[in-house]
């Protein structure tokens, strides 16, 4: 059991659902201590989401989570902050976020430094005999430890979000033909992202042979939070040493404002290794984000349960990743961290829809003309019921059923006063000004023919 993270005592956004899980054969969705990512909610109701995709180990990458919701969150940020403001805070952040897990490490690299000073003035013999040389390898696996990031901040009902690395963040929103759409806002910086490669090529890097290699050092991605090793260290890697400055970077970019009205349904924050894992199950690249968001909804209509969809939703896509696997022979990669972030809109009922304040009042009568005639009084029982049953596509919670309890609070009490079905009511339209007027226009002979 790994020490209680301080995110988890933050304040949640109760419209989100995550799950993580490693992939293994016949793996299984793992407890909250393994999950990478955070949702939590401001006083002043922004919201902030992280889903972070480790590198060599969880120590990097928890240490950079924890350390991202400091930087965002101590102090949250104020509504009067203005979107440049926002948009700096999301950079500043990674900038910080970045100095700090470098500092964390200081002790570390020092002695790296040490050692690797001690070990020239060994013999082949003495090194094989040393304990130097283990100790390396235990501090290069700690140095190379690091994550990729995305986040996402709704603030002022705008979203803003910020990347580096291959995670993803997808919005799906209908179009004027109330079509769902799925929108990539992040970037992957990957080599095959064209304007990595040209910023590599500016650095003086072969990217022919980057891209057939497909790796920068130990790592797939072009950028990311931590890995002292690739960083720092590149000049000690054959295909980095040409580069003029460090080719693998933290800074992050930046997407937004985009303004969330109600064609917005849900948001996507989603690690490489899930949206991977269905181009490979499935053959297809340019469909992935489409494909994934057509098992969200699907899971959205046969859950039950909104907290348990992302779940579901690694479950299936795991699933049939080993049954691709075993049937083509393919051994998966082990111990591939994965990670799924949803954060509902207005796709499915919001938590406050589903519960709402005790006081609160749910009713939401529907005003039809019954005649021109007028009606002094009427049943109020058979009045209800025929309004709403001669309306079209009402909700059934619009509708008040007398006959339940007023502890329920959907229900409307006046007073506690028992319901009695016999009972009339008095018209509450007052109609005297109307007929004061009918009587003067008649004395003075202007009343219109068609009242009698």
């Amino acid at each position: 059991m790994i020490a209680r993270l301080w995110t988890d005592d933050l304040p949640k956004c109760r419209n989100t659902c995550v799950a993580s899980c490693f992939s293994r054969l016949g793996g299984n969705v793992n407890t909250t201590d393994d999950y990478l990512c955070f949702y939590c909610q401001t006083e002043e109701n922004s919201c902030l989401y992280g889903v972070f995709e480790p590198h060599n180990g969880l120590d990097a990458a928890k240490f950079i989570m924890q350390r991202m919701a400091v930087e965002m969150l101590l102090p949250p940020p104020s509504a009067n902050n203005t979107d440049e403001e926002i948009r700096d805070r999301l950079r500043n952040a990674f900038v910080s976020v970045e100095k700090a897990y470098n500092e964390n490490y200081d002790e570390m690299i020092a002695e790296r430094t040490s050692l690797q000073y001690h070990l020239q003035t060994l013999s082949e013999a003495q090194m094989l005999q040393n304990s130097i040389l283990t100790r390396l390898k235990e501090i290069d696996k700690h140095l190379s430890g690091g994550a990729t990031v995305v986040i996402a901040l709704v603030h002022n009902n705008k979203l803003f979000v910020a990347n580096v690395g291959e995670t993803r963040a997808l919005l799906c929103r209908t179009d004027d033909n109330s079509v769902l759409r799925v929108v990539q806002l992040t970037v992957d910086h990957s080599l095959n992202n064209e304007d990595e490669l040209l910023r590599l090529s500016h650095l003086g890097l072969d990217v022919n042979k980057l891209r057939n290699a497909q790796y920068m050092g130990n790592q797939t991605g072009t950028r990311c939070l931590g890995n002292y090793l690739v960083k720092s260290l590149y000049k000690a890697i054959p295909s980095l040493r040409a580069a003029a400055t460090e080719p693998v970077v933290a800074a992050p970019e930046i997407h937004g404002p985009i303004v969330l009205d109600e064609s917005c349904r849900f948001l996507v924050l989603v690690s490489a290794g899930v949206y991977k894992r269905i181009q490979e199950s499935r053959g297809s690249f340019e469909q992935t984000n489409k494909q994934l968001s057509q098992i969200i909804v699907e899971h959205c209509r046969k859950q039950t349960d909104f907290k348990k969809i992302s779940q579901s939703v690694l479950e299936e896509i795991e699933e049939e990743f080993v049954s691709y696997c075993v049937k083509n022979n393919l051994t998966p990669k082990a111990n591939t961290h994965m990670s799924l972030l949803i954060r509902n809109f207005n796709f499915l009922p919001t938590y406050e829809e589903l519960n709402p304040p005790k006081n609160a009042v749910r009713f939401n009568p529907i005003v039809q003309s019954k005649s021109n005639t007028l009606i002094n009084e009427i049943d109020s029982e058979t009045s209800l019921r025929d309004e709403y049953s001669s309306s079209n596509d009402v909700e059934n919670e619009s509708i008040v059923d007398t006959n339940r309890s007023c502890e329920s609070s959907s229900d409307v009490c006046v007073n506690d006063r028992p319901y009695d079905k016999d009972k009339r009511i008095k018209g509450y339209v007052d109609f005297s000004c109307y007929y004061e007027n009918v009587d003067k226009a008649r004395l003075n002979g202007t009343l219109p023919a068609f009242i009698e």
